[in-house]
């Protein structure tokens, strides 16, 4: 779902999401190239990313990741699923003083 995420507005390829995710995860996610190309396999599977291929200045090939329409609808459709499910962890933890 956080690969779906970074990928919702843009394109990108493997190694740059995962050094975004890393990064914005401060710390708390943990996340390395071998594991999201797994997860990138399976949403490749499902039909939720295409690719293309590109050569970059320095005639390396990478591979660009993009949601497809399925991919979208499927984000969309269980984005607040995790938000909910995310908020309903933080009040049992005790993280949020409402009953």
């Amino acid at each position: 779902m956080i690969i779906c995420a970074y990928l919702f507005n843009n394109r990108n390829y493997l190694y740059n999401i995962v050094k975004q995710i890393i990064n914005d995860g401060k710390g708390y996610i943990k996340l390395s190239n071998p594991s999201a190309l797994i997860i990138m396999k399976e949403l490749e599977k499902e039909n939720y990313v295409s690719f293309s291929l590109e050569t970059t200045s320095q005639n390396q090939i990478r591979k660009y990741y993009e949601l497809t329409e399925k991919g979208r609808n499927y984000y969309l459709s269980n984005k607040d699923e995790y938000i909910n499910s995310l908020n309903c962890l933080k009040k049992l933890i005790g993280g949020n003083n409402e009953k």
